[in-house]
């Protein structure tokens, strides 16, 4: 798919032909847009429904197919797969989705009927054609009265324009007069929402049955929404199926239970779990009133897995993926905080929305689990330190820690490189993530557990990403108050005072690399830096092409976003010439420093 985006005035900026998946997951930290993106295309694919009239060439293309076929079709769902456009008519808990729709009804009936008072009239628009048929209602009321039995306009209920809107869209819909409108017809057209669930599935199961009865021609070549619960169940392995038989009563669904495919016995939708729940009502995404039964171009998932057990997650994906995406050719955006929804997703659907740039950029998966563990961080310490403190003690050497298992590969390699035979006078100790490394250094000064209390006598030494969250683990200023080394040149550091050292990437003097960190002289652009690791190889001959690609930035400008996977590009490093291992000189003689110029003991 493309989508095309807009400023918002908020964080979206300006972004024009990006090219998608069909099954686009998209993380992020919080505030960074991927709310406000879901709501654009949703409002934008709104509009070009309502501007259905006119040519294509006239509308707003938010999203298209990759064939430039512009997608109007939309629906969006909120947490929990419920829809977002629930505007009115709100279901009381207690009681049946059918009655409901029997209550709204007797109101809309009068209205319907009072349209025949205006039947021969015109009007120039809906504001006149209501006041015109209040008034008419008023007139008939009037001519029912008595002396005794005058009419009070104080009592007098008025038709809302929303209701009258109601009762246009169902004479569309059906292809008779208002006033012919029955509550048949009324059953059969209402707009079915995602989170009525239990009811709502007896009621959508009758609607088709009804459909399929009096308006034939709704449902040639579609399948039944029975038909596709099961195959959606049965595909995703589920350990419940259905069975629908249809009601002899046009006024009164069929009520629907689950059965348990191994015992057999009816299950009730209120005994299941939120997880099971949240994977069944995939369907009311799929199938729903205001469709007539058709799969919708696009879905908009926002956080649909925030109540979904880690467990389901990979049923859950599956079903999206192999039942929307793959069979119906449905479009798909899902949002996500969860680090195993990220995990079980496939490699080339995930996408990080960049809240610098004000678009979605394509993201490697670790780096995704990694960065949206960050809050299990500090929970995580306790358990994670087991290895670290293992190491730490297994060694006589200071420690230098890195965000993560790549991390240490390149620098083993750029010190094997860089000085052949002479022994690296430091261990290197990986780290879950950047959030992580961040959190253990934070808490290093808590006592009785800390590393610098566990180990005052050993240079701590981490080092961090020139990048946002790079810079944002490393300017701690006040558990690491002093800034021993303020050229970005020589790897910007910070010290507790004690023994623990945070540490910048050095910037290289090459310009397209010190670019991404250095706005003039040695002022950077602090959290907006884009410098990785990865990005020192930049000038290896064909590495920008291969690795790289260019993302342009918000008011101009541009960086170089790495695509390729992370492990294997370290690993390949080993086959390079020691020459493009000179941007590494800097860090390693920093880190000489530090362990040459202090007192450990």
């Amino acid at each position: 798919m493309i989508i095309n985006i807009q400023n918002n005035g908020k964080i979206l900026k300006e972004k024009t032909n990006l090219k998608l998946p069909d099954f686009t997951i998209l993380t992020g930290e919080n505030g960074s847009g991927k709310t406000q993106l879901l709501e654009y295309l949703r409002d934008y694919g709104a509009m070009n429904r309502m501007m259905n009239n006119f040519s294509d060439n006239n509308l707003i293309s938010a999203i298209s197919d990759n064939n430039g076929k512009i997608l109007k079709d939309i629906i969006h769902s909120y947490p929990g797969v419920k829809r977002s456009d629930n505007l009115h008519f709100q279901q009381q808990h207690q009681q049946q989705l059918i009655q409901t729709i029997k209550d709204q009804w007797k109101k809309l009936k009068d209205i319907a009927k009072s349209c025949l008072l205006i039947r021969s009239e015109s009007f120039n628009n809906e504001f006149d054609e209501l006041q015109a048929l209040n008034d008419a209602r008023i007139e008939f009321q009037k001519s029912m009265t008595t002396e005794n039995t005058k009419l009070d306009k104080a009592k007098f209920i008025y038709v809302q324009q929303y209701e009258l809107n109601t009762l246009k869209l169902l004479s569309e819909q059906t292809s008779k007069e208002i006033y012919d409108l029955t509550l048949l017809d009324y059953i059969t057209f209402y707009n079915v929402y995602n989170d009525l669930f239990s009811s709502a599935l007896d009621v959508l199961f009758h609607q088709f049955n009804l459909k399929q009865k009096y308006f034939s021609h709704l449902t040639q070549n579609i399948s039944a929404p029975w038909i596709v619960f099961n195959d959606i169940l049965d595909k995703a392995e589920f350990k419940y199926t259905t069975k629908y038989t249809a009601s002899l009563d046009d006024e009164e669904p069929t009520l629907i239970h689950l059965i348990d495919r191994e015992s057999g016995m009816k299950v009730s939708f209120e005994s299941l779990s939120s997880g099971e729940k949240t994977i069944l009502a995939l369907i009311f995404v799929l199938y729903n009133s205001s469709n007539n039964g058709k799969f919708p171009e696009v879905i908009l998932f926002d956080e649909p897995d925030a109540h979904l057990h880690p467990s389901l997650t990979k049923l859950f994906l599956d079903v999206i993926k192999e039942v929307l995406v793959e069979k119906q050719n449905v479009k798909v955006i899902l949002t996500t905080h969860s680090p195993s929804t990220i995990a079980l997703a496939p490699e080339e659907s995930i996408y990080r929305m960049d809240r610098t740039l004000g678009y979605p950029i394509k993201e490697d998966k670790d780096v995704a689990v990694q960065n949206l563990s960050s809050g299990l961080a500090s929970i995580s310490i306790e358990n994670g330190n087991f290895g670290i403190i293992y190491n730490i003690n297994q060694t006589n050497k200071h420690i230098l820690f890195t965000e993560g298992i790549t991390d240490k590969i390149i620098l083993e390699i750029a010190w094997k490189k860089l000085y052949d035979s002479k022994e690296i006078p430091f261990f290197v100790q990986d780290s879950f993530s950047v959030n992580f490394l961040g959190a253990l250094f934070n808490q290093g000064n808590l006592k009785p557990d800390g590393i610098f209390h566990q180990f005052p006598h050993k240079a701590l030494i981490a080092l961090f990403d020139f990048d946002n969250a790079g810079y944002c683990g490393w300017n701690r200023d006040e558990k690491f108050p002093s800034i021993i080394e303020s050229n970005p040149s020589k790897c910007l550091t910070r010290s507790n005072n004690k023994n623990g050292y945070l540490l910048l990437l050095p910037v290289p003097s090459e310009s397209n690399i010190r670019n991404l960190v250095i706005k003039n002289g040695q002022e950077t652009f602090k959290e907006k830096s884009n410098l990785t690791i990865e990005s020192l190889f930049l000038n290896v001959p064909g590495f920008a092409e291969k690795y790289f690609t260019i993302e342009s930035l918000p008011g101009g400008g541009s960086f170089y976003s790495f695509k390729a996977k992370k492990r294997k590009f370290a690993e390949n490093l080993e086959i390079l010439e020691s020459k493009y291992f000179e941007n590494f000189k800097p860090l390693f003689e920093k880190i000489e420093f530090i362990i040459s110029s202090h007192n450990f003991k």
